[in-house]
């Protein structure tokens, strides 16, 4: 199978290289060690967190289809750095086909990033999104959310701002017109008889002015394993950013519920990205997450420190520490291996992110 799959990248590549006008290659590649001060009780140490960025790769290709309209399309994938195995398969994080026109936007199909990722955290970061951590996005216990993506881990990302695709999708996305774009994308759900059954959709809406950003988003994706596919998993968030200076100040707001069981959880975070030098960067963030009575009216405080120090224009040194203090249910920062065996957990990671 390992063989086939590589026959079958090498095989799209000369392609590719063939057809295309255009075709790149791109990744990430993130490294390096983290300490968790307690998961179930017990101190941890863990290598390659990917706790910056996710591993990745792909291949991104444009034709001239000349009157300003281009085919677009693109295959990526996410590999473990300490196995070299594929997550969810050889481009199982994001892949998609279409055409995009330099008036009328881009219409792609796929498996495709939803807009709680593309409008809250890439639009609404702008210059700053390669200096947030991923341990500074949404994770604690929740017993109850009940959210089918992760088994076992129902709380995992529940906003949905790490950057997940949505299969079997068709998606929109607008020009921008006097610093207005917007977005949409629906998700089929294929089954017979029960057009909504197992679908979602999601929009996303951007506002820029000088320095300053304003974006809303909203995501509804229906699973199987709730109400046979007739509920699901339900965000929705507001934000924005202000670039002043050296500094940007930020501010969000999200809603994740659960339509069947009527799980509700709050999110609120304010957040300011300093650069010191042309190199060094810091970003420092506050957030508070309330669940509802079906969450035991669980509160998690979270304060996130995180510096990169830019070594050239692909290879960055970066460290984070977090802090999350959680009552009603036990402590758990995002990519942390576990939740802590009471209300409290500190993560730092230290490691090496290179782009190519």
């Amino acid at each position: 199978m390992k063989i086939k799959q590589s026959a079958l990248l090498i095989g799209v590549m000369v392609a590719a290289t063939a057809n295309a006008q255009s075709v790149s290659m791109y990744g990430l590649i993130d490294s390096g060690v983290m300490y968790t001060s307690n998961v179930g009780g017990k101190k941890l140490f863990s290598i390659d967190p990917d706790s910056q960025a996710p591993d990745l790769f792909g291949l991104f290709g444009t034709e001239d289809l000349g009157g300003g309209t281009k085919a677009i399309f693109k295959l990526e994938g996410q590999f473990n750095m300490n196995t070299g195995a594929m997550v969810n398969g050889l481009f199982g994080h994001s892949t998609y086909v279409g055409v995009e026109d330099e008036k009328w936007g881009k219409l792609t199909a796929g498996n495709q990033i939803d807009f709680m990722f593309d409008s809250l955290v890439v639009d609404r970061w702008g210059p700053a999104f390669p200096i947030v951590n991923a341990m500074n996005l949404r994770q604690s216990s929740f017993q109850g959310l009940n959210s089918p993506r992760i088994p076992g881990n129902g709380s995992f990302d529940f906003d949905r701002l790490l950057g997940s695709a949505v299969p079997n999708s068709i998606k929109y996305q607008s020009p921008t017109y006097d610093g207005f774009s917007f977005g949409g994308l629906y998700s089929f759900g294929g089954v017979a008889g029960s057009f909504g059954t197992n679908s979602a959709q999601s929009f996303g809406v951007n506002y820029h002015n000088g320095g300053f950003s304003l974006n809303g988003a909203y995501t509804y994706i229906k699973y199987p394993e709730l109400n046979n596919g007739n509920d699901g998993i339900r965000n929705f968030g507001v934000g924005a950013s202000w670039m002043l200076g050296a500094a940007e100040l930020a501010a969000l707001y999200t809603n994740t519920a659960n339509t069947q069981n009527g799980a509700r959880i709050n999110v609120y975070e304010a957040d300011v990205t300093y650069a010191f030098s042309t190199p060094l960067h810091a970003h420092l963030s506050y957030q508070y997450q309330k669940g509802n009575d079906v969450l035991n009216e669980q509160h998690v405080n979270q304060e996130t420190l995180s510096l990169i120090y830019l070594l050239s224009k692909r290879t960055s040194l970066y460290s984070t520490l977090a802090f999350q203090q959680s009552s009603g249910g036990p402590a758990w920062i995002l990519m942390a291996s576990g939740p802590a065996s009471g209300g409290r957990q500190t993560a730092f990671s230290l490691g090496l992110i290179h782009s190519f």
